[in-house]
């Protein structure tokens, strides 16, 4: 994969007093209160609550990125999480739990912040259906395509193309990083292709199998879909470098254009690499995203990254009907 430099297109730095008032206000919220006591819509409801602390720029920036995308498909906040923020050690596995104090008060401030999107879910296919996930490293599966790897590269895909009310946006916060671990995103409207390939794209010639990090039986359907859609001013894409493939296997036109797809995205690919109190958020419509490789240790000092997922249709979520929807 093609490596750059090139930055996030918005960036907004937390000041490390804000970040010290904000840690400290959301710990007063907590209290000595075990987040894993609430249900769902109790935890989203208390970072409702926390996102009051947030500082007004930050809110000011996450709102007019949900409303206009002003500046691109991509925001990042940096300094989120204050030096007094003392972590513990990393968690092993993307449901497991955060222990009372740090951990817990970082998932709700990663909330707090992406609950302006709209409504936080989990599908109760994945990792339990935990609101809040670990993107850890996880022993034996190094080289799967899921957030678990680590030493192979984890590459382009939208979260859970194999459905087709996949999330609107997706947070992801940094606890811990790694130098190795570049986080790398390429947005469809950076894709440069010939008309006709777009054209081509743009039907439904293709089907997706679903995301192995899912809990699914193992005869579920391939979703037939076409790759890019929307209008031509502001495309959509929905991809998967290993999951997607063409329905006809004689397709040529249609496999061509799919393997040219990924160069393009290659070429337009935009790197970062994650530091404490990062928060990257991204519009899953419009953004595709991957990992490079990194070496996992599994000391408890290895990279962990907090993921949500939000709904941005309140006509969708009423439709699912809970916050957790098969």
């Amino acid at each position: 994969m093609e490596s750059t430099t090139k930055s996030p297109t918005a960036t907004i730095e937390i000041q490390l007093h804000e970040a010290e008032e904000l840690w400290q206000g959301i710990g007063t919220l907590v209290g000595s209160r075990d987040l894993e006591t609430l249900p769902p819509d109790e935890f989203v409801d208390l970072a409702l609550e926390a996102n009051a602390f947030l500082p007004a720029a930050v809110r000011r920036h996450v709102t007019a990125y949900r409303r206009y995308a002003p500046e691109g498909d991509v925001i990042l906040l940096r300094g989120l999480l204050p030096d007094s923020a003392e972590l513990p050690e990393t968690a092993v596995a993307p449901y497991a739990p955060p222990l009372p104090g740090p951990a817990q008060r970082a998932s709700l401030l990663l909330t707090a912040v992406t609950v302006m999107l709209g409504e936080p879910f989990n599908y109760a296919s994945l990792y339990k259906g935990r609101i809040v996930q670990n993107m850890v490293p996880v022993r034996k599966m190094e080289f799967t395509q899921t957030s678990q790897s680590s030493t192979g590269m984890l590459d382009w895909h939208c979260e859970d193309s194999f459905r087709e009310d996949r999330c609107d946006y997706a947070g992801l916060l940094c606890l811990r990083g790694d130098t190795s671990a570049a986080s790398k995103y390429a947005r469809v409207k950076d894709v440069d292709l010939p008309d006709e390939q777009i054209a081509i794209l743009r039907q439904p010639r293709y089907h997706v199998r679903p995301d192995p990090a899912h809990v699914l039986p193992d005869d579920m359907p391939k979703r037939p879909l076409a790759i890019l859609t929307g209008s031509e001013a502001s495309p959509e894409i929905a991809y998967d470098t290993h999951h997607l493939e063409v329905v006809d296997e004689a397709d040529v036109e249609a496999a061509a254009a799919l393997r040219d797809l990924g160069v393009a995205l290659d070429k337009a690919a935009i790197s970062h690499v994650m530091e404490v109190g990062d928060l990257l958020i991204f519009d899953n419509k419009r953004v595709v995203h991957a990992r490079t490789p990194f070496t996992a240790r599994f000391d408890g000092k290895d990279r962990w990254l907090m993921r949500t997922m939000i709904c941005g249709s309140a006509l969708t979520f009423r439709r699912w009907g809970t916050r957790i929807p098969e």
